[in-house]
């Protein structure tokens, strides 16, 4: 069929197939019939709703055509419908079944990083960016700080343009700078944006011959220290060029990847994202979006000339995504172990803005596992075990560990910082008790040199913190009595 015509490299192949077919004779001579039903093949472009997965008893994926009622042996997806023929790959191609899960997790055919001396680890470019206000980047960097992976195996690249996160990166440095096998550091200079800055690292990791650039932002806190071998032996064993870990905000279905891509190009819901972000589905996935953390294999960085750039419209991530795309480079995200989690900082810009000095103090919402980490006294959780005794100073006065003492300490200085404290004086005319405009009745009757937490914008963090922290203990120590904030 193939040699019937002359056919130049830049010719329509579809045109080709339709003239022959159209031409009665070499029709019916070649045995040429169309297959108007999907029963052996499956074109995607201008369908894809049309084509689900199916599961059939031994748990094994079928491509599904709900138009015909058929199940295609041959899938195609060219232009915009490769986006859902990747995804429909994760599936049909074997890799997962409803009945027995990932077939290849845990296969290690070509390197087990857990045998293998810390001496002969690939050599790995660390990049960290921190483009925008982050809150607890003190505690993201001592996770990176904690990855199970020999410092002088890394070189790390920083950079910063935020002045508040300037001494963290500072205070990095100073600890654990001299481990590592070498290092740059752009610590908030403004004047380089986030897009060279990318670029930047590449060319970095290129410089030092590394075998994979893992880079950060600043929302990754890993808190598993193996992520970096795990996505080391995914990327060699299974030959993934880009891989990220899987990373959620705490409760929420916000996460760094996501499963479909909308027409306009922004996030559209896969029919498997919840089970993946849930871990029902474990696995890695080839995903059309990945961020925040990822990992490149060195043949995948010289492909990387500018992806950063590919489109200036589109923020940094979704420039690269696309370019990714658009050029059949596979994103991967990993799922098969818990990594940890995305620092959440939407909100945060509008805090440092504010001029708090310590911003991370207001984030007992959005961060509540790091805010207890880093306010909560260590003993705290001790305090309502089962059979612990709270200490009484004296009868019905508990005392029990409740603030860390950095708590205390960023709490009186971010008063002395507001520093309009009350006079707490009589003022002339009253017999007992002062006047004070910040209460309701404008009448205090026992004055005070004080701040309201209400004045730094603190009331509805501090009520939290009561009915979450004060509230369990007092109904532990005063049984029957329970008044909710």
């Amino acid at each position: 069929m193939i040699t019937l015509k002359k056919v130049a490299d830049d010719d329509d192949d579809q045109l080709y197939y339709t003239t022959i077919y159209l031409d009665p004779k070499l029709r019916k001579e070649l045995k040429i019939g169309l297959d108007t039903m999907s029963r052996i093949f499956q074109n995607l472009n201008g369908v894809t709703d049309d084509v689900e997965l199916q599961f059939d008893d031994n748990g094994d994926a079928l491509a599904y055509n709900a138009a015909y009622n058929t199940h295609p042996a041959i899938l195609h997806g060219n232009g915009p419908s490769k986006k859902h023929l990747n995804y429909l790959a994760n599936y049909v191609s074997g890799r997962w079944s409803s009945v027995s899960g990932c077939s290849f997790c845990g296969k290690k055919p070509h390197i087990d990083i857990t045998t293998t001396d810390p001496a002969d680890f690939p050599l790995v470019a660390l990049s960290i960016f921190i483009p925008k206000p982050i809150p607890f980047i003190e505690e993201m960097l001592e996770a990176v700080a904690r990855l199970d992976y020999p410092k002088k195996k890394l070189v790390l690249y920083i950079y910063n343009s935020q002045r508040f996160s300037i001494k963290a990166v500072m205070d990095f440095l100073a600890k654990y700078g001299s481990q590592y096998y070498s290092k740059k550091v752009i610590n908030g200079v403004s004047e380089i944006g986030e897009r060279e800055a990318r670029q930047e690292a590449l060319a970095f990791a290129s410089r030092f011959d590394a075998e994979f650039l893992f880079s950060l932002d600043g929302d990754a806190m890993l808190t598993n220290a193996k992520t970096l071998q795990i996505l080391i032996e995914s990327s060699i064993n299974h030959d993934l060029g880009i891989v990220a870990p899987l990373l959620g905000q705490p409760n929420k279905m916000f996460t760094n990847f996501w499963g479909a891509v909308a027409p306009n190009g922004y996030y559209e819901r896969s029919e498997d994202y919840l089970a993946i972000v849930q871990r029902k589905r474990i696995g890695i996935w080839n995903v059309p979006f990945v961020t925040t953390a990822l990992l490149f294999n060195k043949e995948k960085m010289k492909e990387m000339k500018t992806p950063f750039f590919y489109d200036k419209n589109l923020d940094v991530d979704m420039s690269f995504c696309k370019w990714a795309r658009d050029n059949g480079h596979f994103m991967y995200v990993d799922n098969e172990e818990y990594f940890g989690f995305l620092i959440v900082s939407d909100d945060f810009n509008d805090i440092v803005h504010k001029g708090k000095l310590h911003p991370e103090m207001w984030e007992i919402f959005e961060n509540r596992e790091l805010w207890e980490a880093r306010y909560l006294h260590p003993d705290y959780s001790k305090q309502l075990e089962e059979g612990h005794e709270i200490e009484q100073a004296c009868p019905d006065v508990y005392d029990y560990p409740l603030v860390s003492e950095r708590f205390s300490k960023e709490m009186i200085e971010e008063m002395e910082h507001y520093g309009k404290w009350s006079d707490g004086t009589n003022k002339v005319g009253d017999t007992a008790g002062a006047r004070d405009d910040r209460l309701a009745g404008g009448y205090e009757n026992v004055p005070t040199r004080d701040i309201h937490m209400n004045q730094i914008d603190f009331e509805r963090q501090w009520l939290f913190f009561l009915d979450e922290y004060v509230r369990p203990l007092q109904e532990k120590v005063f049984t029957g009595y329970y008044h909710r904030v």
